[in-house]
């Protein structure tokens, strides 16, 4: 498991749309005012419900591309993640990624970003995400 770094500012979340929802693992696209994230559950402390997300900037023509399948479609098809998977690999570099804990992601919630390694880099996600991995002992 990734290790928390140095704390790198924290937001507010403004907007928050869910990608992908299941047993209350979530990939969703969280914003403030100004920046825009794909946030990504790797991880759930099944006692404390706290999990941690795998965070990565993306910039507002991405946030826009997502947020219109979001609107159009109820289910992704092997299309639409290919489109958020090519987000994820364009944006997923060390000064895009953080990590953040929480037990739940909602509207107004404050976040702390956690800054990573070049070395925690995080490159085997793919989407849509296999949830069972969180779930061996």
């Amino acid at each position: 498991m990734l290790e928390l770094k140095a704390k790198l500012k924290q937001m507010t979340i403004t907007k928050l749309h869910i990608i992908d929802w299941y047993n209350d693992i979530i990939t969703s696209v969280v914003s403030s005012e100004k920046d825009v994230y794909l946030f990504h559950c790797i991880h759930k402390n099944f006692k404390t419900h706290e999990k941690t997300y795998y965070c990565v900037k993306i910039d507002e023509i991405s946030f826009l591309r997502i947020e219109s399948i979001l609107v159009n479609l109820k289910t992704f098809k092997r299309k639409e993640w290919n489109v958020i998977n090519e987000f994820f690999r364009s944006n997923n570099k060390k000064e895009n990624a953080f990590l953040v804990k929480s037990t739940s992601l909602s509207m107004g919630e404050n976040i702390v970003f956690h800054e990573l390694e070049a070395s925690d880099l995080l490159r085997e996600i793919k989407f849509p995400f296999d949830v069972s991995v969180l779930y061996e002992v």
